[in-house]
């Protein structure tokens, strides 16, 4: 899944794929659609709570992203909502219907 999102009043564009709890998930950065920053984990290999749900652990990843990259948030306060209709891929889950 491609698909982005505000944090703290930041667009950030999350690219995860695996299987859910063991994805490997990259938080890009965005300023004026322009990618800037990025971080990532591998859920399957890294610690982190494999039961947590993907906007969780995109939280996380941000908060990082943030503190190591000195970051200022226009919204400090605001918290996480997808950005309606930004679902730029989502990927199947490698079963498909052969007609």
């Amino acid at each position: 899944m491609v698909r982005e999102f505000q944090y703290r009043g930041e667009t950030f564009r999350v690219n995860a794929h695996g299987i859910a709890g063991h994805e490997e998930v990259f938080i890009i950065y965005l300023v004026d659609g322009e990618e800037l920053e990025e971080t990532s984990i591998d859920r399957m290999t890294e610690e982190n709570d494999t039961s947590a749900p993907l906007e969780d652990i995109c939280v996380m990843l941000c908060d990082r992203l943030i503190d190591e990259r000195e970051i200022v948030c226009s919204a400090p306060e605001s918290g996480f909502i997808w950005v309606e209709g930004k679902v730029l891929a989502q990927v199947h889950n490698g079963i498909q219907d052969h007609h």
